[in-house]
């Protein structure tokens, strides 16, 4: 008997085009791959110039690179403008870029809290926003907002992170409640603590280490791989009922209580 899966196609995104911000290191790396891999053309917005060139060298489908600071405020209409003049349509928006600022909330500035809102929130809903109707000319497709476990979780030292994740999560429900209509689909990825550029202290502590997988039921820190295959998911058309979801991609950590034995 041959499953569902065994019967969807090698690549669900042949033909579709792809915006993916933050898109040459870390989980935008990795989510640009998978979706080139699955069809899609993919456009990769970031700052490092070089080296979104050389990833681009490495996919197929003729990606397209977009160097752009996205928390400039004018930038992220200007990228997506050059997606769309340059690929004619846009079907999936992977809202990837962000900036992680922790430390004790009370010695938080205005600054701070400009300079993380701007790229986490401002930039995701300018393209959004923008985005959807692009989306919704194209015949439908995805937009996907890459969250955190930590929008949800109360975390010390992750105030302005936490507080951006929850805005996107926030937005994830009424984008998706605006555009569904239009056949424009929006959901939230909430990874867990996944290997990265932007954690690699954290995780490499043995200390660390044994006391957070010790709530993770997998046994593991996420990988990168994990969050695109989830995105990929969340952009093909196997996901086409599904919209205003926030999807927690952790292992287990955030479903799993503390040990009332071990107090852990």
């Amino acid at each position: 008997m041959t499953s569902s899966v065994d019967t969807q196609p090698a690549t669900p995104l042949l033909g579709k085009t792809a915006l993916v911000t933050g898109g040459a290191r870390g989980l935008g790396e990795a989510i640009s791959r998978r979706l080139a891999s699955a069809g899609a053309r993919v456009a990769m917005v970031g700052r490092d110039k070089d080296r979104l060139a050389a990833l681009a060298a490495d996919l197929p489908h003729e990606p397209l690179v977009i160097p752009a600071d996205l928390a400039e405020p004018d930038a992220p209409l200007a990228a997506l403008d050059t997606a769309v003049t340059e690929f004619g349509r846009l079907d999936v928006l992977v809202n990837n870029a962000g900036l992680s600022l922790g430390g004790p909330s009370h010695l938080l500035t205005a600054a701070d809290l400009d300079r993380i809102f701007a790229l986490n929130v401002r930039a995701g809903l300018l393209l959004a926003a923008h985005g959807a109707p692009h989306i919704a000319a194209a015949g439908g497709g995805s937009i996907v907002f890459l969250s955190s476990v930590l929008s949800h979780r109360g975390t010390p030292g992750a105030v302005p992170y936490a507080a951006s994740k929850g805005a996107l999560d926030a937005a994830t429900k009424a984008l998706a409640a605006e555009w569904g209509p239009s056949g424009v689909r929006v959901n939230s990825v909430r990874p867990g603590v996944t290997r990265s550029d932007m954690v690699a202290g954290f995780v490499d502590d043995p200390a660390v280490r044994a006391a957070y997988l010790r709530r993770v039921p997998l046994g593991r820190y996420g990988d990168p791989s994990d969050v695109a295959e989830t995105v990929l998911f969340l952009s093909s058309p196997v996901s086409a009922y599904l919209t205003g979801l926030l999807i927690d991609v952790d292992g287990g950590w955030s479903a799993t209580a503390p040990s009332v034995r071990t107090a852990e």
